[in-house]
């Protein structure tokens, strides 16, 4: 193994004392560490819109009981189940649609912003939105 060169205590690389390899680390670590540091960012931005979906669904259900729920009562309820995830600028709107001559559904739209915070690169906003249908009781 020695006279391949394998033997890294006592060969070449255990005499080598010129710090190249040093110096290529703490000249690449500052981007490796900005580009992990934005996977983790982005990551969690993915796991807020999700829980923030969640949350609108589970809040949009008092709909079902009372379809005079206003959007501030829904928007309220789902900002309370988000206790981990920062949530200030979620924007939710209730409107009322016919689904057939008998049948009338509640459409909750739901938008939400999540600022990335990357270092040396300007501001991001990822921008989660999607809209449910809750549907009513039949009026007879």
């Amino acid at each position: 193994m020695t006279r391949l060169g394998f033997n890294l205590l006592g060969g070449r690389l255990g005499r080598d004392r010129s710090g190249a390899t040093a110096l290529e680390f703490s000249i690449l670590a500052p981007a490796l560490l900005m580009m992990l540091y934005g996977v983790f960012d982005v990551g969690f931005a993915l796991y807020c819109g999700s829980a923030v979906r969640s949350a609108v669904q589970t809040a949009s259900r008092s709909l079902i009981t009372n379809s005079a729920t206003s959007a501030s009562t829904i928007k309220n309820t789902a900002q309370g189940l988000l206790v981990s995830v920062p949530v200030n600028n979620l924007a939710l709107t209730v409107t009322q649609e016919t689904a057939s001559s008998t049948e009338t559904v509640q459409r909750v739209s739901w938008t939400y912003k999540y600022g990335l915070s990357i270092p040396f690169v300007p501001d991001q906003w990822l921008v989660f939105d999607s809209s449910l249908i809750v549907p009513m009781a039949p009026t007879n």
